[in-house]
């Protein structure tokens, strides 16, 4: 039996997807015990380190003292995305450029010329995503404007200070985001810093997603529904990058040699919702089409609904003047804007849920297994078995 111990700060979905990965391992490889107690990066590490003959460790601290001390205990270090492992420790953490680039190309398709980044100061992970997002943008010629929010703030406890979990209203911040140019699109360094981003533009009057669309990172459910408006976020893959890092020392315990480099985990995909829901389009005809087809496109929506939704809120218009301005405002017909709304909620239950295809194909309105994989495929390229496993729980 492997006996591993997980020294995992776990406080926000971030901490809690690793565990689950874990879990996950764990599950599949019965050679496997962990111990597990609940920690913060505040505590003292677990006295019960050095009582227990473990053959791994599976870690997530943030100073060298707590890494001297588990080095300490001679056995196999992964460390799950600290930023500063010391040398003999191996590391994996999230893509930051990747995530970067993916909140990025998110902003872009909302046809938004103006961007901005707001992180935490001090804070190394915000840095990099910040260098990232600056990187991306660089390559067409887009410079962010950037802001980092003090976690200085008075009136906090000590710990809300250190965690971000909560931040008093900053004027400065404020300040900010009247001075942008709008409409802008607003990178936040993770879900609860694009929470209070939010929750300023509220207090000063700024419309969103109309006038600042922000994205955050970790896709923290309970932080993002709970924002008005509910927040788009980009999905770290935590649960992976904890199932990889099992699978890792695992293979290191075995004999295995350290990698050399960081093993990056890519994130898995945007999960849009208000906060970044915006139609860049001077048409009321057109901004009212693309309205309907997101949120009721389904297998059996068509042009000729869209028109008759559109003709109902007196909005009179042939199709062939529909597809003319949709072509001349946004590049695309309305019928691309159906499949690609159609693909977006296939997809998106084929990565983060277990329902088997028939049950998918019900939900979007395709009938049936069969239709959903010809229709899936014919887009996509692959069949939605296949796009399951390379880009979902690893469910079939």
């Amino acid at each position: 039996m492997i006996n591993v111990a997980l020294v995992i700060d776990a406080i926000g979905s971030y901490g809690r997807g690793l565990l689950r990965g874990i879990a996950r391992f764990v599950h599949t490889n019965s050679d496997w015990a962990v111990r597990y107690e609940e920690w913060t990066e505040q505590d003292d590490l677990p006295r019960w380190l050095a009582r227990g003959k473990f053959q791994g460790v599976l870690c997530r601290v943030r100073n060298s003292r707590q890494f001297e001390a588990l080095r300490r205990l001679g056995v196999p270090i992964v460390d799950l995305g600290s930023l500063i492992s010391p040398p003999g420790v191996a590391n994996i953490h999230s893509d930051h450029l990747r995530i970067a680039q993916l909140a990025a190309e998110h902003l872009i398709h909302c046809e938004l010329s103006h961007f901005a980044y707001c992180g935490f100061e001090g804070r190394l992970f915000s840095q990099l995503r910040l260098a990232a997002f600056q990187k991306v943008l660089g390559t067409r010629s887009r410079e962010p404007l950037v802001f980092d929010v003090s976690l200085r703030s008075s009136g906090l406890s000590a710990k809300a200070k250190r965690d971000g979990q909560a931040i008093s209203y900053d004027s400065k911040l404020g300040a900010w985001l009247n001075r942008l140019p709008k409409p802008v699109g607003i990178m936040a360094c993770n879900d609860i810093c694009g929470r209070h981003i939010l929750a300023v533009c509220q207090e000063i009057g700024l419309r969103v997603p109309e006038q600042v669309a922000v994205i955050g990172v970790d896709n923290d459910e309970v932080l993002c529904e709970l924002a008005i408006p509910a927040l788009s976020s980009v999905d770290p893959g935590a649960d992976k990058i904890g199932f990889d890092a099992a699978e890792l020392l695992n293979d290191i315990i075995r004999g295995a040699p350290l990698p050399v480099e960081p093993l990056l985990v890519a994130p898995r995909d945007v999960v849009m919702r208000t906060s970044t829901d915006i139609i860049a389009a001077g048409d009321e005809t057109v901004v009212a089409a693309m309205r309907y087809i997101r949120n009721h496109a389904t297998g059996t929506t068509t042009v000729e609904q869209v028109l008759q939704y559109l003709a109902d809120q007196s909005m009179l218009v042939s199709r062939s003047t529909l597809e003319r301005r949709f072509k001349a405002l946004l590049g695309f017909l309305p019928h691309d804007e159906i499949v690609r709304v159609r693909i977006d909620r296939i997809e998106r239950l084929l990565k983060g849920t277990e329902y088997p295809l028939w049950r998918i194909a019900e939900i979007v309105g395709l009938g049936d297994e069969p239709h959903l994989s010809r229709f899936f495929k014919l887009y996509k390229g692959m069949a939605p078995g296949e796009f399951r496993r390379r880009t979902g729980l690893g469910l079939v």
